[in-house]
């Protein structure tokens, strides 16, 4: 290897493991994977650099050396957030307001919660909030809807109530969220001043609400200024620590922070509330950009790790943010890409319900220590690796690559004891049964995802990733119908794939009200004002007007409705032509989600929601398409083992296994088959096929 290559470093802390994946300039990929270290996160991270850095060929200093771009994902704020070790937080809202947190809506008691624990009714209560009633002070000040002010800042309760917070509560931030700060920041800039008169409050994290969203609902908001702020020390102190261990290591390239809306940014221009949801964005990242690559416009992202199952949408070409992302039962504003996720990994713990016999699978998992059983470091739950294990879709001698043995007897003994004999099972029916249980809470999991966008499964490809992807995909893809699933060498490390490929972003979402139809120039000024304040931003990053786009996307309802429809717009300015052809394709797009005829113009349309991405374009990978041969199977192949099939008949089938690497690219199979990777195992069941296409990547269809 040239030591003159420049290496872009992707990397991703997951629940389970953190995995890197390092691209060199002339297009080679190297993947690695380290098991996480929840004590120190850091030393995961610079654990899975020194495996990549051997697989690469070279000292992990010289890879560091010559990385020009590092980027990283993480679950620091995440971890933080579920663990509940952030730090101590105080809150100053509008006087009259300091019960907004705790009163929520009405849907808050139940937000963030599983089906199964909505139905227990007298069971669900209302989340502990980050911020008790104690620590909650009213100042006098208010703004009105419209920005205009009616009653200025009363400095003397700004100052008393920062007093108070610090010094009789003890904390150790404080967030600031005032009623109409999101359409006039005025008031909160005020005290942001004042704060930086009292000497004792610089010692303390602030967030202002105003600052981290500009969208209407005083609940939500304050929910994003108080987590901003019991987050920001911790992920802070996490960064400056990893920052100094690359830096101490060889570093000199930038260290980029993967955000929860699908781009990267500078350490310094990243609020912490932001890394939320980073590493399961770079699933998307990754998808977005193979998705360009192979002309595929409807994408269903699946990522099943460790810990979480997880599934986002690209429709069109394009990824939405969710609307309202909730985190820890808390509603946030934030631009986070739209995943939802549920407790179905390679750790999710299966169970024989004691009251009803029936067998469970999730949502709690076994986590990276101690682990599923077979892991034989102390698990004593069974988790679906366990049932993998048992079917013999997993080589218990080539888990990570042959890194890690697996103790498949100690695996079938637990679920002979906590599944079988319960059940009145053999151990392979039980680890059948939660094979099949699994895919089924994960096949339910996509379609609806998939219906509530007006469209149906099978007009969409499949992309598996994650570790457990691969052994999974075939399963939950049959029962929704879907006919084309892809798989890729990266599969194993996807999100930190998707680190890697991904742009630095600074998006931009705000609440307004234009009714159409409406001024052209209106909005054009509208957009110049938040195009300019982020050109500003972006001027600040290095980045020149030839790197720099701006991605538009208006949110329209018809009028008195609370919920409306995104769309994206490429126009760079609008016309009265253009405003109608918006209308006419916001009433188009209603109707494919709602059905013919459940729109009603006359109620009127208005847009209630611009959002401005600014996408700073950085080096990217280089997937080199090789050409494509006919060749015998036989080389690739490297033994046979007995797997037992749920589909089409329920029986062990002595199966064929082929070794990925030897796999070139045009090479066909038909299941029953498997493919090892270093770091995952794909299943083809009988009925299916596989074809290796010129970018490596493994096409399984059905038939």
């Amino acid at each position: 290897m040239a030591a003159q290559q420049q290496f872009i470093v992707g990397v991703d802390t997951g629940g389970t493991f953190t995995d890197v994946v390092v691209m060199s300039d002339s297009g080679e990929i190297w993947t690695a994977k380290a098991p996480t270290t929840p004590d120190d996160f850091s030393r995961g991270v610079m654990d899975a650099l020194e495996e990549a850095a051997q697989v690469a060929g070279v000292k992990r200093g010289q890879l560091l050396g010559q990385t020009a771009l590092f980027k990283h994902g993480s679950t620091v704020a995440t971890n933080a957030l579920i663990t509940h070790s952030g730090v101590k937080v105080g809150l100053i809202t509008t006087k009259g307001f300091e019960d907004t947190t705790e009163i929520m809506r009405a849907i808050g008691r139940v937000d963030g919660l599983s089906e199964e624990e909505i139905r227990h009714v007298t069971w669900v209560t209302k989340p502990e909030p980050f911020v008790p009633r104690e620590g909650v002070m009213g100042v006098r000040e208010r703004i009105d809807y419209l920005g205009q002010e009616i009653i200025p800042v009363n400095r003397e309760d700004v100052m008393a109530a920062i007093r108070y917070l610090i010094d009789e509560e003890k904390v150790e931030a404080i967030a600031v969220s005032l009623l109409h700060a999101w359409v006039n920041p005025r008031h909160e800039e005020e005290i942001r001043s004042l704060a930086l008169e009292a000497a004792a409050s610089r010692k303390v994290y602030w967030s202002f609400g105003s600052a981290l969203s500009q969208v209407a609902g005083e609940y939500a908001r304050a929910n994003t200024a108080i987590i901003n702020s019991y987050l920001g020390p911790t992920v802070e102190r996490y960064l400056k620590n990893l920052d100094g261990k690359l830096r101490a290591d060889g570093l000199k390239g930038l260290f980029l922070i993967m955000q929860g809306n699908g781009g990267g940014a500078h350490r310094e221009h990243v609020s912490p509330i932001a890394n939320l949801q980073s590493g399961p964005a770079g699933g998307m990242i990754a998808s977005s950009y193979v998705a360009g690559l192979l002309g595929h416009k409807n994408v269903i992202t699946t990522d099943m790790g460790g810990t979480s199952f997880d599934v986002g949408l690209i429709t069109e070409g394009y990824w939405r943010y969710a609307q309202e992302p909730i985190v820890e039962r808390f509603r946030i504003l934030q631009p986070i890409i739209d995943i939802e996720s549920i407790g179905a990994g390679g750790g999710t713990i299966a169970k024989v319900d004691a009251d009803t016999g029936r067998l469970l699978v999730g949502p709690k998992s076994a986590g990276a220590s101690p682990g599923p059983v077979c892991y034989d470091a102390g698990g004593e739950e069974v988790a679906v690796t366990d049932a993998d294990l048992a079917l013999g879709i997993i080589d218990p001698n080539y888990f990570l690559g042959g890194k890690k043995l697996l103790n498949k007897k100690k695996a079938e003994k637990a679920i002979a004891e906590k599944i079988a004999r319960p059940l009145r099972l053999s151990v392979t029916e039980a680890a059948a049964g939660i094979y099949e249980i699994v895919n089924a809470k994960m096949s339910d999991l996509i379609r609806r995802q998939v219906v509530r966008t007006g469209y149906l499964p099978e007009e969409f490809v499949i992309y598996a990733f994650g570790g457990a992807g691969p052994v999974h995909v075939a399963g939950f893809a049959a029962e929704l119908g879907v006919k084309n699933i892809y798989i890729f060498s990266t599969s194993p490390v996807f999100s930190a794939f998707g680190a890697a490929a991904s742009d630095v972003i600074h998006a931009r979402v705000m609440s307004c009200q234009y009714i159409l139809p409406t001024d052209p120039d209106v909005l054009n000024k509208r957009l110049e004002v938040i195009e300019n304040d982020l050109r500003e931003i972006m001027a600040g990053e290095g980045f020149k007007k030839g790197q720099l786009e701006f991605r538009r996307f208006f949110t329209m309802r018809y009028r008195r409705q609370t919920a409306g429809v995104e769309l994206p717009l490429a126009w760079e300015r609008f016309s009265n032509k253009r405003v109608a052809e918006m209308q006419q394709s916001f009433e188009k797009k209603y109707e494919e989600l709602y059905g013919v005829g459940a729109g009603y113009t006359k109620a009127g349309i208005e847009i209630s929601e611009i959002r401005v991405d600014a996408v700073g374009l950085v080096a990217k990978p280089r997937l080199k398409p090789t050409k494509v041969k006919k060749h015998s199977i036989s080389a690739a192949r490297k033994g046979r083992r007995k797997i037992f099939f749920t589909r089409p008949e329920r029986k062990r089938i002595d199966t064929p296994v082929y070794d990925y690497a030897l796999l070139g690219a045009g090479a066909r199979l038909k299941g029953p088959a498997v493919i090892e990777f270093p770091f995952t195992t794909t299943l083809v069941p009988p009925g299916f096929q596989v074809t290796v296409d010129n970018y490596l990547n493994l096409v399984m269809e059905v038939g």
